[in-house]
This record gives structure tokens, C-alpha cells and sequence, in this order.
């Protein structure tokens, strides 16, 4: 708990979604034009569609990657790596059932999707990888600190 304290600050979930929103930003702002010159309306809602389907993946992916952090090595890999896959089995329910329903550009829905779906997973990746160099820092310097005791 000790040292899930001092990580929360840096690695907290209001960070993440910081950093999913510029990211974001940023590749709406390279996008607009293109978009706006080449799609249509229907492929414009499309690419929303799939890019909050791929936001809303990955705000539940990185709060799940949080509360596996400080169990077992063991129980880390399957909180994780297992709900990774149960998520992707979860978009792709969601991405069927859209288009089955709905008159959503299918090019256009599953591109978005898969983009944003890979960069916000390399995000929540880069959050888990500096959450766990964080960890080995915190733990070395409290290992050193009790040692002096």
C-alpha cells in the first residue's frame, strides 16, 4: 500500500486521461483537414464512433492495469494480458453489432478503431512500463532506507 501511495501521484488515472486527451488532440488537429476535404458525413461519425469505442477500451484497460499492479506477478499477467483480450473480444462484439445495426462506414469505423485501439494500448503500455520502473526505484530506496534502521 506503502508504495502504491507514492506512485499514485505520477502514474494516477487523471494523468492518463491527460495524456489520452492531447494525444487525441493532437491527431484530430493532423486530421481535421483531410477529413474534413475527403469524408463524408456518415465516415466522419464513424471515425468518432470508433475512436470513443477505443477512449472508453482503454479508460477501463488502464484502471484494471492499476488494481493489478500490486498483486502477484502471476495475478498481474492474467488481470492484464487476460483482460486485453477480453476487451478486444468485447470491441469487436460492439464493432459487429454497429455495423450489423447501423448505416456506419465500415472502412472507416474498424480504421478508426484500429487506430486509435493500438495507440491507446502503447500508451497504457508506456504508463504500465514507467509505473513498474517507478515501483523498483520506490522499493530499492525503502529496501535501503530499512537496512539503515
Amino acid at each position: 500500500k506503502h508504495l502504491r501511495k507514492k506512485m499514485d501521484s505520477k502514474y494516477s488515472f487523471g494523468r492518463f486521461v491527460k495524456l489520452l486527451l492531447i494525444v487525441s488532440l493532437i491527431t484530430f488537429i493532423l486530421a481535421a483537414y483531410p477529413v474534413y476535404v475527403y469524408a463524408s458525413r456518415v465516415q466522419i461519425y464513424s471515425f468518432a464512433l470508433g475512436f470513443l469505442l477505443s477512449l472508453f477500451n482503454a479508460l477501463i484497460g488502464y484502471s484494471m492495469s492499476v488494481k493489478a499492479f500490486g498483486r502477484s506477478v502471476k495475478s498481474f499477467m492474467v488481470m492484464v494480458f487476460g483482460g486485453m483480450g477480453i476487451r478486444l473480444l468485447i470491441v469487436i462484439i460492439f464493432l459487429v453489432l454497429i455495423l450489423q445495426f447501423t448505416s456506419m462506414d465500415a472502412l472507416s469505423l474498424t480504421g478508426s478503431v484500429f487506430f486509435f485501439y493500438t495507440l491507446f494500448i502503447s500508451l497504457e503500455i508506456y504508463f504500465l512500463h514507467k509505473m513498474s520502473v517507478k515501483a523498483k526505484s520506490v522499493l530499492a530506496n525503502s529496501n535501503k532506507t530499512e537496512n539503515k534502521v
